[in-house]
Parts: C-alpha cells; sequence; structure tokens
C-alpha cells in the first residue's frame, strides 16, 4: 500500500500538466454524453495519470485498462472514451475502466463498478521464482484481448519483486512488441528470445 502511494504523488507530479489536459476533454465529453465521471478523486486521478502514461509510452490515448492489440482497427476502437462504452454502460453501469458511468449512480453503484475492476487485476499471478508466465488470463468479451494483460501483470509483479531481472513468458508477439516500448518508457533494459510452443520469453532488468 505504501508503495501504491508513493508510486502516485511520484505520478501525479510527472504528469500534472497531462492530467489537467484530461480532465478538460473528460468533462467536456460528459457534458455531450450526459454520463457521470467516478466521484472517487484518487481513482478519477489515477485514471487520468495511466491515460497519460499510455499516451508517452504508445503516443496515442489508448484505454488504461488494455495495451494495444497490435490490429489497427481495433487499437483504433480502444482509444479512450473507447467504443465499447455505450454497450459497456448499458451492462454495466460504467465502462470497463470505472472512468465513466450512468447518470445518477450511487456511492454504493460506483463502489461495485470500482470492485469489479479491481477484481480483475487481483488475479493470481503465475510466477514462479524471477519468471512470470502471463498466459491464460480471462479474455474481454468485448474486445477480446486477455484481463489482466502483460503489462499488467508486469506492473502487479513489480509491487512486491525484489530481484534485478524479471523473466516474463508471453504468448504473442505483439506483447513483446508492447514491453520494449514500455521498457523503452520506464528505463529497463530489454531482451527477447523464442519460448516453447510459438511463445516468448521476455527479460526485463528492472533493478
Amino acid at each position: 500500500m505504501i508503495k501504491m502511494m508513493i508510486a502516485f504523488v511520484r505520478d501525479y507530479f510527472r504528469y500534472r500538466e497531462e492530467v489537467r489536459k484530461h480532465d478538460k476533454w473528460i468533462k467536456k465529453f460528459v457534458r455531450i454524453k450526459g454520463y457521470e465521471i467516478n466521484p472517487n478523486k484518487m481513482l478519477y486521478t489515477n485514471l487520468k495519470i495511466w491515460l497519460a502514461e499510455m499516451e508517452g509510452i504508445y503516443g496515442k490515448r489508448y484505454c488504461p485498462c488494455f495495451d494495444p492489440s497490435g490490429d489497427k482497427k481495433r487499437d483504433q476502437k480502444m482509444i479512450c472514451p473507447c467504443k465499447y462504452i455505450d454497450a459497456e454502460i448499458e451492462e454495466y453501469g460504467s465502462c470497463h475502466c470505472s472512468l465513466f458511468g450512468k447518470p445518477g449512480m450511487s456511492k454504493k453503484e460506483w463502489k461495485e463498478s470500482a470492485n469489479r475492476l479491481m477484481g480483475e487485476y487481483r488475479v493470481k499471478l503465475n510466477l514462479k521464482g524471477d519468471v512470470l508466465d502471463t498466459r491464460g488470463m480471462p479474455v474481454d468479451k468485448y474486445r477480446d484481448l486477455p484481463i489482466p494483460d502483460a503489462s499488467h501483470q508486469l506492473k502487479s509483479t513489480l509491487l512486491n519483486f525484489k530481484g534485478k531481472e524479471l523473466k516474463m513468458i508471453v504468448a504473442t508477439k505483439q506483447e513483446t512488441v508492447n514491453l520494449e516500448k514500455i521498457a523503452k518508457f520506464k528505463g529497463y533494459e530489454y531482451s527477447v528470445e523464442p519460448y516453447d510452443d510459438g511463445a516468448f520469453m521476455v527479460k526485463l532488468k528492472v533493478r
């Protein structure tokens, strides 16, 4: 928890200009659409920070819950506010990230929305020593992408990882591309090699 708070403060000051920029378009969007913004100020700020980080890594304002798939048409749909927002709000009351919700949502409904999101990212990770196997995660029905994906599993692992090098097994070439971009953005040393069954082994020196 302490590490998360330190990261929050650090990232807020790093991205404060971008956070203000995102705040403007988000508020304009909800005025036009009639939606509401998540009233949890910390979660709302975190989502704006994550949007800024996605822009920094990939050059576009991709949804902070999903890394690019490598399919241009699908990835275009995942630029926030994504093309799935209306369907998800109709089904769940809020979008996947719990950034936008239907009008008149109660505090209880917003909390349930956030809990649903956090539950997806608190799955047991397949970490053995310094090897993280990211394969086999549930798949989002709208985007056909794993939850959590390799980069979110990386983020979760690093909260408590004590080693200097983390090895990650990923299923697709696109995941290696995404991790390479993240490594460059974060200043990690990166290498990749083939692994069993067409998968890849990515090695990141994180210390």
